[in-house]
């Protein structure tokens, strides 16, 4: 989408207030108006298609110029809007968002810098049909099933096997934008009984998975479970993952509830979330991973669904990995690690030209096996 510019005159259509205006509290009071912080409210939480997307526009008096910036995963601007506290529609203001198809950033901007957390605008859509084959792991006779593509989309067209389904998958239903969830973009700290680590999420490639990971983590189901399987080396010797989320602490519970497996795009890499699953794409609840390199979880791309990754921690993520193993076969530690609790925390301002998601490398076809 290209970027759009809208200034002050465009805005009172969208129910933006006036430079003098207050708000509707403060006017019901009779008080002055107070100071207030700089930053932006979701008003609307869930929208229909054609919205209204309210947000509030938070700010002192001596704001200075403030601007909304509006910001794909890649820091593009789709829109650029000068604005005064209050409350506007963002929907109205910039009809754009109602092409997209992943998550958008709304940034506020004070002269010119970016303050304060965004605001995540998460397209309301369901993940596109699974397409799997049987198959065995590589080196062994044990069947899994293998994930080959998402609706009529193939991961790799030119693999034997999938070319030999491709022509009997059935018409797969259309993917339609049901409206938006508007929130406060958050990181996520695990504080471990190794030290914490600062997870940025990625609601641009797994917004249903990243949506449930915070339901468990405001719920306070994760806290105080253990990391139940630490792999620091898969059969070839490469750092492989840490793994928890599981209540029973057995690697066999969840929250009793399954996801559906979305087509993340973020490719494994030293210190990527995941969810762990059985052989059932769509049998996902509470157990993640993350991984310990590249070289060891680059045959997960595609087959497990990616969510996040570390911003801050390598060094609890290594002493984690470091653990003493007791049970080689299950990779249980001899005394588990332990995450005492997971703190949702503001995520740091969006700058425009800035991706999201940090430098990964690309993924690419492969045919990997199962975590379990």
């Amino acid at each position: 989408m290209e970027s759009v510019r809208t200034s002050q005159a465009s805005q009172a259509a969208a129910g933006v207030p006036s430079e003098t205006s207050s708000t509707p509290e403060a006017a019901a009071s009779g008080l002055p108006t107070t100071a207030s912080p700089l930053g932006l409210n979701a008003v609307t939480t869930l929208a229909r298609p054609t919205g209204p997307v309210e947000i509030e526009i938070m700010a002192p008096a001596d704001h200075g110029e403030l601007e909304l910036l509006v910001l794909d995963r890649e820091g593009r601007r789709l829109a650029e809007i000068s604005v005064v506290p209050g409350r506007m529609d963002v929907l109205a203001l910039v009809p754009e968002l109602g092409q997209a198809t992943r998550t958008t950033w709304v940034q506020l901007a004070a002269d010119g810098t970016a303050v304060g957390s965004p605001l995540w605008i998460t397209p309301l859509r369901g993940a596109p049909a699974v397409r799997t084959v049987p198959s065995t792991r590589p080196g062994t006779q044990d069947p899994y099933t293998r994930i080959v593509g998402w609706g009529d989309r193939a991961l790799d067209p030119t693999d034997p096997q999938t070319g030999a389904v491709m022509g009997g998958w059935s018409v797969p239903d259309p993917v339609v934008t049901s409206g938006y969830r508007v929130e406060p973009a958050v990181d996520a700290r695990l504080v471990t009984s190794e030290g914490s680590m600062l997870v940025a999420l990625a609601p641009d490639a797994a917004p249903a998975t990243v949506e449930n990971f915070l339901r468990l983590a405001r719920s306070g189901f994760l806290d105080r479970t253990i990391f139940h399987r630490v792999v620091p080396m898969d059969r070839e010797g490469r750092p492989f993952v840490i793994q928890g989320g599981d209540p029973t602490g057995t690697g066999d519970g969840g929250p009793g509830w399954n996801l559906a497996m979305e087509p993340s795009d973020l490719p494994h890499d030293r210190g990527v979330l995941g969810m762990a699953r059985g052989d059932d794409p769509d049998s996902a609840g509470s157990q993640f991973y993350v991984s310990l390199s590249r070289e060891g979880t680059a045959r997960l791309d595609g087959q497990y669904c990616t969510f996040g990754w570390l911003r801050e921690g390598f060094d609890t993520l290594d002493r984690i990995a470091a653990t003493p193993i007791g049970d080689a076969t299950t990779g249980r530690p001899k005394d588990p690690p332990l995450l005492e609790r997971v703190e949702l925390v503001p995520a740091p301002p969006r700058v425009a030209g800035t991706p999201a998601l940090p430098a990964m490398p690309a993924i690419t076809p492969s045919s990997p096996a199962p975590m379990r």
